[in-house]
């Protein structure tokens, strides 16, 4: 019985990382902000005149996949400028040091993410302590309120720490049905490592919760987040639009619900 119970719970699990890697058609967000990812590893793609910024990859093995999409929507892997991530997890991480190599781009990264992303994941708290995906060296190291200028477009660099030490958001300006609009790229902050006597990342509660306080006073109309899953993706791609404000206030209280129930179960407060 037990054991059915098991395998009943790894279910939803299973299908998750099944969609890590399963293809899924390239298309617009907003302007020039696009979807280059699978049905659940969220890739973004900000397109300019002086080259594109792709923000994640997804696991090993995904470049060729970036590179249809991209080559879906009329663009070239090479003509990206620069890297960056929203966590420096292998299964957003593990195709950037091949997509510099084959286009020369530049990876930019938070202080806390850097040393991770250069020693290939060794040094993350949660993962740490092996290679799980191919080093990258950071180019320019990024502090809260930062901002990556290429071709006109803007991202604001918003720091959103807990998931990972360095974990971030963007904000990013766009020109959508003859108007300006602001579009947040989330990294909803969900645990995946202890939060009690967590001695590889001490201050883990004290960030979960100034990312939360953040989240809070944030209240964007368009948003998206690492993980297709976050957002409801396939639904909002399906009905051909990704406004969704009342979606963002219920997606950050499930996330500060479950941090909250983690932290009690830890026997913290």
């Amino acid at each position: 019985m037990r054991l059915a119970f098991l395998l009943l719970a790894a279910l939803p699990v299973l299908a998750q990382r099944e969609a890590w890697t399963q293809p899924y058609p390239a298309y617009t967000i907003a302007g020039n902000l696009h979807y280059v990812g699978t049905a659940d590893l969220a890739c973004y793609l900000i397109t300019t005149p002086d080259g594109h910024i792709l923000i994640n990859t997804g696991v090993d093995g995904s470049v060729p996949m970036i590179r249809k999409s991209m080559a879906d929507l009329g663009f070239k892997m090479e003509d990206i400028r620069i890297l960056l991530t929203m966590q420096a997890h292998f299964d957003h991480t593990a195709g950037l040091a091949e997509i510099a190599r084959l286009s020369g781009a530049k990876m930019y990264a938070t202080e806390r993410d850097a040393p991770s992303l250069e020693d290939g994941g060794f040094s993350d708290p949660a993962f740490g302590g092996r290679q799980t995906f191919e080093p990258v060296k950071v180019s320019r190291r990024l502090k809260d309120g930062d901002s990556v200028k290429l071709g006109g477009s803007a991202l604001k660099v918003i720091l959103m720490p807990g998931h990972t030490k360095g974990s971030v958001g963007y904000s990013l300006e766009v020109e959508t049905g003859g108007r300006k609009e602001t579009v947040w790229i989330v990294n909803m902050p969900s645990v995946v490592m202890p939060l009690v006597g967590n001695t590889k990342y001490p201050d883990i509660v004290a960030d979960y919760r100034k990312t939360f306080a953040l989240l809070k006073t944030i209240h964007p109309r368009i948003w998206v987040a690492g993980h297709g899953s976050q957002y409801d993706m396939l639904a909002k791609h399906k009905a051909g639009s990704f406004a969704d404000p009342e979606g963002f206030v219920q997606a950050v209280s499930r996330s500060e619900t479950a941090f909250k129930e983690r932290l009690a179960s830890e026997g913290g407060k």
